[in-house]
């Protein structure tokens, strides 16, 4: 046999540990620690980030809306933005609290994703 020739009980355990690779890949219900959980918390950022860009935005539209019709420049603008980041910040927890339930009952039985 030559070196490059692989034995069989080489390929054997190769196999296996391919097979067991397989297993806990995020695709047959294995936990999935490695790039999928990188795409896990980077859904769950943009998430958190765009409530809390929709809220201060729709705060400042409501806000400035409301002055330029009333003619009341900085008053509601600045009531609003404050119920804005406040309305994003309550989205973004949240959010952020409805994940860790379903993690938390994900890894005591079911998962409900």
């Amino acid at each position: 046999m030559s070196e490059n020739e692989q034995q069989p009980s080489d390929l054997d355990s190769l196999s296996a540990r391919l097979d067991a690779l397989k297993r806990k890949s995020p695709e047959n219900g294995g936990n999935g620690k490695g790039s999928a959980s990188f795409g896990y918390w980077l859904w769950a950022g943009f998430n958190v980030v765009s409530d809390l860009i929709a809220g201060v935005a729709c705060g400042l539209g409501i806000g400035y809306g409301l002055d330029r019709w009333l003619g009341t420049r900085p008053a509601f603008t600045a009531v609003f933005l404050i119920f804005g980041c406040a309305g994003g910040l309550l989205n973004a927890v949240r959010f952020l609290n409805d994940r860790q339930k379903q993690e938390e009952s994900g890894s005591s039985g079911s998962k409900e994703r």
